[in-house]
């Protein structure tokens, strides 16, 4: 869909589309009554998110089918319906989650079929339909204007409420898991996933598991950067001789790696290259370049433990204007091979590109240290280092937009709205996780 141009040709008895434009069509069409190309009645509640990565072209939607048939997932728009096999969708697991096939035109006389072998409800949109589609308010959902009927400082006042509520329930699950594990472990494992990203939270926390904190800390992989580096790749199955599909010049600094993995991993859980995704992701974003950043914050907190690490961090940060030193703490610059690569033999563009910037270290701060210290304080009674950290959280500076948070800025119509936090930003999330993609419009907090 993306990419491909847009034009709009009225002929005497056609409208000649493309998929950008059934796209715009399809984001119309929400609480509008449909038929399925098998008779059954469809209606929009919610049509989702635009997929900026490799996939379905809308995430996240909600559709009813025959009203009583409840359905989430995703939405591939297609102008011909025989494109859904010659794009080779019935062979891409990535697929497996689309709950309808939207086209201008059924000409395959096929059904259509996911990876999995799961039928997708098609639904067929003739030229007349879409073109009055297509003319249609962008906005239909009930959340449309809702800054004109509550006005922006109420609606940041509701955001900080839901933003606030998506920190108390992070914080409930840490306090479950405290109560389970070690208290560096939940630590580690969260920072982890949070090293991850959406494409390699699960591997990332699968490592954290094999190679545990305990491991780490309490043995002879204390005492040296490079012994950290070579178990955590090593585990993780990303040093280069593990990798027999790709050619690497062996360096000094990557042999060393691989003789030390080679002499101290007698007994460990390996994991396998496969486990991990390499492709379309972000150079800074690769799992080697995050496994070693962590490698960096194990050795510099080396001596307390990570642990007590990052609660002195967030005890020494002053309340005003902390959040810089915050991100201190976790910043990582890095020196040497990894000053000047993202992974193995695939240079940086530039040197001295950290390892861990202010950007991730940020979302790492917000999703992950403080609502686990704010747990933390309340399971020690620690209560002053508690509201330290719920404080932080509420007045921390804005972070980067993600795909969610820029979806609904452009839903709720507060792309213009100045003096956005980052708990303004959660309130977002959460009323996209509990509410939108839930299809519970009347429940939402904000309408």
């Amino acid at each position: 869909m993306r990419g491909k141009k847009i034009f709009i040709m009225p002929t005497r008895k056609r409208i000649r589309i493309s998929e950008k434009q059934f796209s715009l069509a399809w984001q119309r069409l929400s609480q509008r009554k449909l038929t399925t190309v098998d008779g059954k009645h469809l209606r929009v509640i919610y049509p989702g998110r635009i997929n900026g990565d490799n996939g379905p072209d809308f995430r996240d939607a909600v559709i009813a089918v025959d009203e009583s048939n409840l359905l989430k997932g995703d939405i591939e728009i297609h102008v011909k319906s025989s494109d859904w096999y010659s794009h080779r969708h019935h062979c891409d697991p990535e697929y497996n989650n689309v709950i309808l096939h939207v086209v201008a035109q059924h000409n395959a006389g096929l059904a259509t079929l996911t990876q999995n072998s799961k039928l997708v409800q098609e639904l067929r949109l003739s030229c007349e339909p879409w073109y009055q589609a297509y003319l249609m308010p962008f906005h239909q959902l009930p959340c449309f204007e809702i800054t004109t009927l509550r006005g922006k400082q109420t609606l940041l006042k509701l955001l900080d409420v839901v933003g606030e509520e998506r920190f108390k329930r992070k914080a409930a699950l840490f306090r479950v898991s405290l109560n389970q594990e070690e208290a560096g472990q939940v630590l580690f494992k969260s920072m982890m996933r949070a090293l991850g990203y959406s494409k390699n939270t699960v591997p990332f926390e699968e490592l954290a598991r094999r190679a545990p904190l305990n491991l780490i800390e309490k043995t002879e992989l204390r005492d040296g950067l490079a012994l950290k580096q070579a178990w955590l790749l090593g585990t993780a199955a990303l040093l280069p001789f593990q990798r027999p599909r790709r050619k690497f010049c062996k360096q000094r600094e990557v042999q060393k790696l691989e003789q030390i993995w080679q002499s101290t991993s007698k007994g460990a859980k390996t994991m396998s290259e496969g486990d991990w995704h390499l492709s379309h992701v972000y150079p800074n974003n690769f799992p080697v370049r995050r496994i070693v950043a962590q490698s960096y914050l194990l050795q510099r907190y080396c001596r307390e433990g990570l642990l007590v690490g990052m609660l002195q961090v967030v005890r020494g940060a002053p309340l005003v204007i902390g959040s810089h030193m915050l991100e201190d703490g976790l910043i990582v610059f890095g020196n040497g091979y990894w000053q000047e690569h993202f992974d193995f033999d695939i240079g940086a563009k530039t040197k001295k590109s950290a390892l861990l910037g202010h950007g991730k270290t940020a979302e790492i701060m917000v999703n992950v240290i403080l609502p686990f210290v704010f747990a933390w304080g309340e399971i020690t009674g620690e209560l002053g280092l508690k509201e330290k950290a719920i404080e932080f959280y509420s007045h921390y500076p804005k972070l980067a937009e993600n795909e969610i948070t820029r979806h609904m800025a452009r839903q709720l119509c507060l792309e213009s709205v100045s003096g956005f936090t980052a708990c303004h930003q959660q309130g977002l999330i959460h009323i996209f996780r509990n509410y939108c993609r839930e299809g519970k419009c009347s429940e939402c907090p904000l309408v």
